[in-house]
């Protein structure tokens, strides 16, 4: 299958002729194979006699031998005047009229000089006129026939696209060249914050639907459980539903089980929103009751979730939202416990993934809830959704819905039980550096843990001062953390969160079972723009036998 840029689902169609358009590139994205890439809606601009001419290409096709198909589409019908092909168009004002040849050849013409200014003369340039819904016995002397695909033989438009693009293939640094320049990069030192915001920005846009359609669905019961995968937009849910409480003047809040995500709400929600871990709640009610926890004794947080089950019905109902993240680490008594916060005509949201559960839990069901699934990353590059499915690391393939097709994970080997894991993870964070990215723009995740972590040990990664987790508090309850710039952080403290750049290092494991695909697919989908892994080769090995 051909790879679209962008992909077919950023594809809004406006008009008739629009979704023909669209059912082309349907047509040349399941019906080339792989290696081909089609780029479409391509802006293009030319000078001529001092002027500066405009346009737009409907498709152009790039072959795995770097030679180039133009692609001119025209839907609806074309008529044949004075042996030229002309199209006419609805405007407000009156209609107005393309003769297609002349179109065909301006564009044709200005993108072969494009070609040459760039320095990519080598580059065959093939052109077909597609009539999608018209029918067409003869070519003109302008126009040939066999340049002209009509509605007769779209089933062949695809073989007619290979046949023409068997030719000798161009370098691969060519074809690359080739591809920066339909996608309109500059041959410039790279600016990865611009092109990362640009991506994060279309995104969060993407990842929309949950936070506009699910706060629409209306239950009796007002309870609602939200099983969506990484990167859906459950973070977006959650902001949507709190600040809509707060305007209204409700009362809402958040809980989730893991702190930093914990932090990171209180940074984002409205500030009369409540936000805590779970069991910085229960440290809360054992305090009402006049129990303070002694942290010191083992088994503290146990004792005090215990004690919130043991009370739990002499909780106030004052909640008329509260929303609850991070569910597939939680008890399913534990969730059950929290019910009584709610007024009689409050709002349960209960939000989690269990790809994510990286605890023992035991799974739970709110029978009386409305239960919506999402599947959709709009997080995660393309082409790592795609490593991550053929990895196996979810229980059903997740679907890439981001518009930036990015780049496969990069693996990075050492043996283990040497220093080699950290020469190779300084190694690949100099060569981020030397691409572009900044210090602010990398998270180091360590798939080891806290205790066994070598690169939370360092003071140093890559000649960088590490900003890490220091275990404690200030007297407000804000997280202490050295000063550094580089971030290094656990998975388990990590989950819930992004960075633009994600290392994931330290990852070693015996066998591939279940638990180390869950933490896999949790480092794998921090990343919103780049990802690489650094992993002993038993590890790798193990990674390779799978797919």
């Amino acid at each position: 299958m051909a790879t679209l840029h962008p992909p077919l689902s950023t594809v809004h169609p406006l008009s008739a002729g629009a979704y023909r358009e669209r059912d082309i590139l349907n047509l040349l994205e399941q019906g080339l194979p792989d290696g081909f890439d089609v780029f479409h809606s391509v802006d293009w601009a030319a000078m001529h006699d001092g002027n500066q001419n405009f346009g737009e290409l409907d498709a152009v096709v790039v072959a795995p031998t770097g030679h180039l198909m133009l692609l001119e589409v025209k839907a609806g019908a074309v008529s044949v005047v004075d042996d030229a092909l002309i199209k006419t168009y609805a405007n407000p004002g009156g209609s107005r009229t393309k003769n297609v040849g002349h179109q065909a050849r301006r564009q044709h013409s200005a993108i072969l000089n494009r070609l040459s200014e760039v320095g990519l003369s080598g580059v065959h340039l093939a052109h077909l006129l597609v009539l999608a819904d018209h029918t067409l016995e003869a070519g003109t002397v302008a126009y040939p026939r066999e340049r002209i695909v009509d509605a007769t033989q779209l089933d062949s438009l695809c073989g007619l696209v290979k046949s023409a693009l068997q030719r000798d293939s161009i370098s691969g640094a060519m074809r690359k060249r080739v591809m920066d320049f339909l996608a309109n990069r500059f041959q410039v030192h790279p600016d990865a914050s611009t092109h990362m915001g640009q991506v994060q920005k279309a995104n969060i846009a993407l990842a929309e639907g949950l936070a506009t359609w699910v706060p629409r669905i209306a239950h009796a019961e007002g309870m609602y459980t939200v099983e969506a995968t990484a990167g859906s937009g459950k973070s977006q849910l959650a902001l949507a539903l709190l600040g809509d409480a707060t305007r209204k003047h409700l009362r809402a809040a958040y809980i989730c089980y893991n702190r930093p995500l914990a932090d990171h709400m209180t940074q984002v929600v409205p500030p009369a929103v409540t936000v805590s871990t779970f069991h910085e709640y229960c440290v809360e009610v054992s305090r009402g009751q006049g129990v303070e926890p002694d942290f010191n004794v083992p088994g503290v947080f146990q004792d005090i979730a215990n004690r919130l089950l043991e009370h739990a019905d002499a909780q106030v109902a004052r909640l008329d939202l509260l929303v609850v993240d991070e569910s597939q680490d939680f008890e399913p008594q534990w969730v059950q416990a929290l019910l009584p916060r709610l007024k009689d005509d409050g709002r349960l949201y209960v939000m989690g993934d269990a790809d994510q559960q990286l605890y023992d839990r035991d799974a739970f069901d709110l029978s009386e809830a409305v239960h919506v699934k999402c599947m959709d990353n709009f997080r995660s590059p393309r082409k790592v959704v795609q490593a991550m499915n053929q990895l196996g690391l979810t229980a059903e393939p997740i679907q890439a819905r981001s518009v930036y097709l990015g780049q496969a994970p990069g693996f990075h080997t050492y043996v283990p039980g040497s220093s080699g894991g950290m020469e190779v993870l300084e190694r690949c964070i100099k060569d981020l550096l030397n691409e572009g990215f900044t210090p602010s723009q990398i998270a180091v995740v360590t798939f080891a843990g806290r205790e066994r972590s070598e690169a939370l040990a360092r003071e140093k990664l890559a000649g960088l001062a590490l900003k890490r987790f220091t275990g404690k508090y200030d007297a407000a309850s804000n997280p202490v953390w050295t000063a550094g710039d580089l971030l290094v952080e656990t998975l388990y403290r990590f989950k819930g969160q992004s960075a633009p750049v994600v290392v994931l290092c330290e990852v070693d494991f015996e066998a591939l079972g279940d638990r180390e695909r869950r933490k896999l697919f949790v480092g794998f989908t921090r990343a919103q723009f780049r990802l690489e892994c650094v992993l002993s080769e038993r590890a790798a090995a193990l990674l390779a036998d799978s797919i």
